[in-house]
Parts: C-alpha cells; structure tokens; sequence
C-alpha cells in the first residue's frame, strides 16, 4: 500500500510539474526558439494576453522569461459573448 501511495504521489508532482512548466496550450519548448532555457519578449509575444502579465511574470527583471516565471502565465478568459 504504501508503495502504491509514494508511487502515485510521484506522479502526480511529474504530471504537476510538466503541465505547469507548459502553461497550458503553449509549450514552453516550443516557444523557445533559439533553445536557451528561456523565453524573450519576442518569443512570447504572440501569446494571448502576454503583454499585460510580462511585468508580473518577470519577477527578476533580467528581460526573460525562465520555466518558472512563464508557469504562472495565465491564458486569458475569453470575453463575455465571444465564445
């Protein structure tokens, strides 16, 4: 049993983690271009809403984004009356 437990935890933490690192839709991987372990303005720039959350999610200011400062992006709600 409790093999079975610390296994599922384990899982759960890797499942946690990968989906977090990929925000959703937008898989950090696949928006680093230049594969640098981080994501520039440019490179996150056609994400939705991006340009209003940059600041925040930039909590060290050094102008990019590491895995876990875009793990908190949010992609926007849609608007009401526009799905």
């Amino acid at each position: 049993m409790k093999k079975h437990f610390l296994s599922a935890t384990f899982v759960t933490l890797v499942s946690t983690t990968a989906l977090a690192e990929d925000s959703g839709a937008f898989p950090f991987n696949e928006l680093d271009a230049n594969h640098d372990d981080a994501l520039s303005a440019a490179e996150a720039g056609a994400l939705p809403g991006m340009s209003n959350q940059w600041k925040a999610l930039d909590e060290n200011a050094d102008g990019q984004l590491s895995r876990a400062e875009y793990a908190a992006y949010q992609i926007p709600a849609p608007a009401a009356g526009t799905e």
